[in-house]
């Protein structure tokens, strides 16, 4: 699975757009690319959304901040 840390900054918030249920209309097409290639977002361009693969990644994340934060 890929770290969340080695995603540039760029990857790392059209991530958490899409987690947050967002979309990436209007966002750098390489970064897009870079995370379509990495096997973390899937769908038809304006269409995106995270991969089975993204969603584990970001729930994982997003778990460990959770705990690191004493929240549960």
């Amino acid at each position: 699975m890929t770290d969340w840390k080695e995603l540039g900054r760029p990857g790392q918030k059209l991530m958490q757009r899409l987690y947050g249920g967002g979309s990436l209309r209007n966002c750098d097409s390489a970064a897009i690319l870079q995370l379509r290639q990495l096997g973390l977002i899937e769908g038809k361009e304006r269409r995106e959304r995270l991969s089975p693969l993204g969603r584990a990644l970001l729930d994982h994340t997003h778990a460990q901040l959770k705990a690191r934060l004493g929240a549960s």
